[in-house]
């Protein structure tokens, strides 16, 4: 399995949300391979909170895999899982924010489906109440912006995974949880599911 390039900050919502700004370019941060969770082929999956008396937010996400030519080749609804008392103690003092952000089983995803640069919607329900739902057209740095900022910096490899930022509405998971998320194309139609519960 590939690393996580995760960008944050991709949505004007959630950057407001979280009392932060969006940036002038894509600013990434890493997930390693043992971070992401694949699901089964129904879609189900698990969300790990690992330190469930902690402060873990559910963050809904479009997530891309590349294939051998780098280029997007799949993508599936994603849970990028932050923990939020890790990280802010890391922004605080300074620490990196691994504990927070890539943690065993914090990056969730869904079913795949072949690559399709339109229009998605992306959603996210928390025991049957939605709490997040948006559309890609709405993040600040674009899918292309994304992977010509990578192209520069780093070696991307075949299988590696792009988290393509969360919407406003992150939201606290607690153990026994049931968590649900989708992507819907232009025509809505499902294209992605992912049901998980939290442990």
């Amino acid at each position: 399995m590939g690393v996580g390039w995760a960008v944050f900050r991709n949505y004007a919502g959630h950057a407001k949300e979280i009392l932060g700004d969006v940036t002038d370019y894509p600013r990434f941060f890493l997930m390693p391979p043992s971070a992401m969770v694949e699901a089964s082929d129904d879609g189900t999956n698990v969300v790990t909170l690992l330190e469930p008396d902690e402060h873990i937010d559910h963050e809904v996400e479009m997530v891309f895999r590349l294939g051998d030519d780098l280029t997007p080749a799949q993508m599936c609804v994603g849970i990028d899982t932050t923990n939020r008392t890790r990280q802010t103690m890391a922004k605080i003092e300074g620490w990196p924010w691994l504990e927070g952000k890539g943690f065993r089983g914090s990056g969730v995803l869904g079913t795949w489906t072949d690559w399709n640069g339109g229009e998605m919607e992306i959603g996210l329900s928390v025991n049957g109440e939605t709490k997040q739902l948006s559309s890609t057209n709405l993040m600040v740095h674009s899918v292309d912006s994304l992977l010509s900022h990578l192209n520069r910096w780093y070696d991307l490899e075949a299988g590696d995974f792009v988290w393509t930022g969360t919407p406003k509405g992150v939201g606290p998971m607690s153990p026994g949880d049931v968590i649900e998320a989708w992507m819907k194309n232009s025509d809505g139609e499902t294209v992605s599911i992912l049901n998980a519960v939290c442990e």
